[in-house]
């Protein structure tokens, strides 16, 4: 039996090959079904290479590259932001608060006040406060804003240094501003020049200070904190903080920017990954990632308490979360669930300018204190940027037009002068046809 079987499998194997050379003898004499099985595999080729093209000017048209022509830069420095925040005067706001309503407020209620004067979504209650039926539970917190806080930055600022050289006039390179974090004074942001060019803090290579030294005037009422950002970031809610404190200090930072070539701004978000600053769905509120993270949180405020505490979109007081929603403000925990939110969805683009900024080091002179108790501080590049990211599209619709064409030409075996050299013998035998 096994015999018989092994005698059928050789003989199996012996006709593979004559069949198989049998099929390509035919295949190749019937020039038809081999032009069929050449064009076949052919229009496959070029559908496949078409296909690719498409992908990769959809999904792969910008690319971010280096440059070290650092020679001739001239560089941006950081935008940074001195916000005021609570200090440990009560008893001189409950002096004030005497003077300006003509009343004497009690103790728990005027704390209360003080510390909601200076509340962010950073700093709210820890628990609701106890509604006092004595008082206006309405309390106008903006307007005791108004009267507590400076608005003017040499109320705060004693002297400004940029490059070694004073400032004749602080506002020149600090503006005023009401952000998230309260009231603040930005220098270099987005929010006050129409483009980067403009920006009064710029630096080259050949710059031996790199630095901004600022000396604040000392307040019973409160102190500074300090924000370092991209210049069309402002403070929001999850930016880093820098301490201003009693000792002088110098913080050292690395900067490097991206630069967008020309056509940048005309691809499509979904290819680039990024929003200019111009791309924004808020009027005077250049579009940064703090933006649209503040503009979602303002949201989330608005849906569950119908206020909020900064609305970058609607400033009317009117909308403002005083202290009759400050217990609605706890109970929602907003702050917590915007992060989540823009953590799992990809709701919040980075800039397509923003710099990459990183603390290098710092250095605080302890027991300095200057004759009327100035704070000190310094913002320093540590050294001129030696790299520069550059952001440039590599695959425009000209691009893709081409790319059609080359598969185009190598599907029909023929370029333009092929084709125009054909319509020329055609044009020759109708002239002969006719005119003989």
């Amino acid at each position: 039996m096994w015999r018989k079987t092994l005698t059928t499998l050789r003989g199996i194997i012996r006709s593979i090959g004559p069949t198989f050379l049998g099929f390509l003898r035919s295949f190749v004499e019937n020039k038809g079904l081999l032009w069929i099985f050449v064009l076949g595999i052919s229009g496959w080729s070029t559908v496949s290479i078409l296909v690719l093209l498409k992908h990769r000017y959809e999904t792969d048209s910008t690319t971010i590259g280096v440059s070290t022509a650092y020679s001739r830069w001239i560089n941006t420095f950081p935008s940074i932001g001195i916000c005021i925040t609570k200090y440990r005067a009560f008893n001189e706001f409950k002096a004030m608060m005497r003077d300006h309503f003509q009343e004497e407020f009690e103790y728990s209620f005027t704390k209360m006040i003080y510390e909601f004067a200076f509340t962010n979504p950073n700093t709210l209650f820890t628990r609701a406060p106890t509604k006092n039926t004595s008082y206006p539970y309405d309390f106008d917190i903006l307007e005791i804003r108004r009267k507590m806080f400076p608005t003017n930055c040499s109320a705060c600022f004693e002297e400004v240094y940029f490059r070694g050289e004073l400032v004749a006039n602080c506002e020149e390179i600090f503006k005023f501003h009401v952000t998230e974090m309260g009231y603040c004074f930005l220098a270099n942001n987005l929010l006050d020049y129409d483009s980067i060019d403009e920006m009064p803090l710029r630096y080259s290579s050949l710059d031996n200070n790199r630095n901004l030294r600022l000396i604040l005037r000392y307040s019973v009422f409160y102190k500074y904190e300090m924000y370092v950002n991209s210049p069309e970031d402002l403070p929001f809610f999850n930016s880093l903080t820098y301490t201003i404190s009693n000792d002088s200090t110098t913080y050292a930072f690395n900067v490097e920017e991206i630069h967008n070539h020309e056509g940048v701004i005309d691809e499509p978000i979904s290819q680039r990954k990024c929003k200019f600053p111009s791309e924004t769905s808020v009027k005077g509120f250049p579009y940064s990632f703090s933006a649209c993270m503040s503009i979602i949180r303002s949201e989330f405020e608005m849906t569950a308490c119908n206020c909020s505490l900064f609305n970058p979109e609607d400033r009317n007081d009117s909308l403002y979360c005083g202290l009759h929603k400050a217990d609605c403000l706890i109970k929602a925990g907003v702050t917590n669930r915007v992060k989540e939110y823009v953590g799992s969805n990809t709701v919040c683009l980075p800039s397509c300018v923003e710099q990459q900024i990183s603390l290098v080091g710092v250095v605080t002179e302890n027991q300095t204190i200057y004759k009327n108790n100035e704070q000190v501080t310094e913002i320093q590049i540590i050294s001129p940027p030696t790299v520069r990211y550059e952001r440039k599209v590599t695959q425009t619709k000209l691009d893709l037009i081409v790319g059609i064409g080359s598969v185009a030409g190598l599907f029909f075996g023929a370029s333009l002068l092929n084709l125009l050299e054909i319509i020329s013998y055609f044009i020759k035998k109708v002239k002969t046809a006719i005119f003989g």
